[in-house]
């Protein structure tokens, strides 16, 4: 079940009037938001993944990175998280590697790790429930964006792809660095946009970037025009996509949100596939306003965001068109 389907199974039983919750899942956010204060509000999400790599410390760090990332797309900083543990039991030798790697990144994120819940189960799965803070006036949605924002996307597209290659054995995983690198990589822009004003974010993860710019334009009369040779893309990704080396999910994602794109008959269509690549641990979706992109962009660079890209701009839909996203 997708959390889209969870959130249609939750609107028929759970109608929250609550002025303090100031983020829910009418619109898919990435987290939960509550005021408990004037200056401070809690994020609350949970995530956990099953294996795409087979070293049992990268795994807990991308799980974690990915748990964690939630909470910097609604704009706030990690506080708390809890270990979120199935594992079988002749396997449990490697769960002392999976938690170090988990507990390297919540460290990295400035938070504690202070439990969590373990089962038996015959597929491993790791993640975290992740308690954050936030001011409440400086939460960023993901379905806000503004007419004539720029759009920025801060890591490349492709893991899904390249996991897919390493469960095939088609790579190993020394030469799938650079994807494990950016799926390591915690999504903690706060310190460089703390002077920026940011109207809309998310993080690309399981809808792939398609799917999360769909959600993103889900709420507004805008439509979303993408420059595709923009859209950073790992190296390998490209090469395994040509053989028709793409999960499931990416396939499902295609069928899902390609109904609200329309695409320039130039649009080369292996970038096309990648864009609705399954993510894990992917980059920020980021909406600002164009005198502040360039800036943001520099900051990013700086930052380690290497991959960092002006991708796209949001303008007024005009009365003809259908579709919220254009791609060039």
């Amino acid at each position: 079940m997708s959390y889209q389907d969870l959130g249609e199974v939750l609107k028929k039983f759970n109608h929250i009037t609550d002025k303090n919750l100031l983020s829910g899942f009418e619109y898919y956010e990435d987290a939960a938001v509550y005021r408990i204060s004037e200056d401070n509000a809690v994020i609350f999400t949970v995530d956990f993944i099953t294996p795409i790599v087979n070293n049992p410390y990268t795994f807990g760090k991308i799980a974690a990175a990915n748990a964690l990332s939630d909470v910097f797309a609604m704009g706030g900083k990690p506080l708390l998280a809890l270990n979120i543990v199935c594992f079988p039991a002749d396997r449990l030798c490697d769960l002392d590697e999976v938690i170090k790697g988990g507990l390297e990144k919540v460290q990295e994120a400035g938070a504690f790790l202070v439990g969590g819940h373990s089962i038996k189960d015959n597929e491993p799965k790791y993640g975290l429930a992740v308690l954050g803070l936030v001011h409440p006036e400086k939460v960023i949605k993901n379905h806000t964006p503004q007419e004539g924002d720029y759009l920025i996307l801060t890591k490349p597209l492709g893991t899904g792809i390249i996991s897919t290659a390493l469960k095939a054995e088609l790579l190993n995983e020394e030469e799938a660095q650079d994807a494990i690198r950016w799926m390591s990589s915690l999504n903690d822009i706060s310190d460089c946009f703390s002077r920026l004003s940011i109207h809309s974010m998310t993080d690309i993860t399981g809808f792939g970037f398609l799917g999360h710019l769909s959600e993103m334009m889900s709420n507004s009369d805008l439509v979303a025009e993408i420059r595709v040779k923009e859209v950073p893309v790992l190296e390998k990704a490209s090469f395994f996509a040509e053989q028709d080396i793409i999960p499931g999910g990416s396939i499902s994602n295609k069928n899902i949100f390609s109904c609200g794109v329309e695409k320039n008959n130039t649009v080369d269509p292996i970038k096309e596939i990648i864009m609705y690549d399954a993510q894990t641990s992917g980059g920020l979706l980021i909406a600002l306003a164009e005198e502040e992109a360039k800036k943001a962009l520099g900051m990013l660079h700086k930052q380690g965001f290497a991959a960092s890209k002006i991708v796209g701009r949001i303008r007024r839909r005009n009365s003809d068109e259908n579709k919220k996203i254009h791609l060039f």
